[in-house]
């Protein structure tokens, strides 16, 4: 899979790859080094960890992190499930833990294809 093809597979996938490319100047090349990072950013069994825990400072920051990566990368169907998810910690903190794991859980599941796409790049880069 070349550049081109990763770039229309993950605009298939709802990525806005033109408003995210132009976000990194028109540098295509620029936004696929960051987009191939995304995967590290979608920590979500992490974040589960932290709201079993209830830790306030490194859930939050999790998400954070994930919304502003996936926003910047136009990927605005995560970028929507982790802005629903602060606004809930925000909202309530911790005291409707269902709903925030939920909410986790579609964002994992809106990530999904997203990671097959990334890892097969990834894939065909190293051969």
């Amino acid at each position: 899979m070349n550049q081109t093809q990763l770039i229309e597979q993950l605009s298939a996938a709802g990525v806005d790859t033109e408003k995210a490319i132009s976000r990194f100047m028109g540098n295509q090349d620029l936004f696929i080094s960051f987009i191939r990072k995304l995967p590290t950013y979608m920590k979500f069994d992490e974040m589960r960890t932290y709201l079993e825990q209830q830790n306030e400072e490194y859930f939050y920051m999790a998400v954070h992190n994930l919304k502003g990566t996936a926003g910047n990368l136009g990927v605005q169907s995560i970028f929507e499930c982790a802005q629903a998810i602060l606004v809930e910690f925000r909202t309530s903190n911790f005291q409707h833990s269902q709903k925030l794991n939920d909410l986790l859980s579609e964002a994992e599941a809106e990530s999904k294809q997203l990671s097959k796409i990334l890892i097969e790049y990834e894939q065909k880069v190293e051969d």
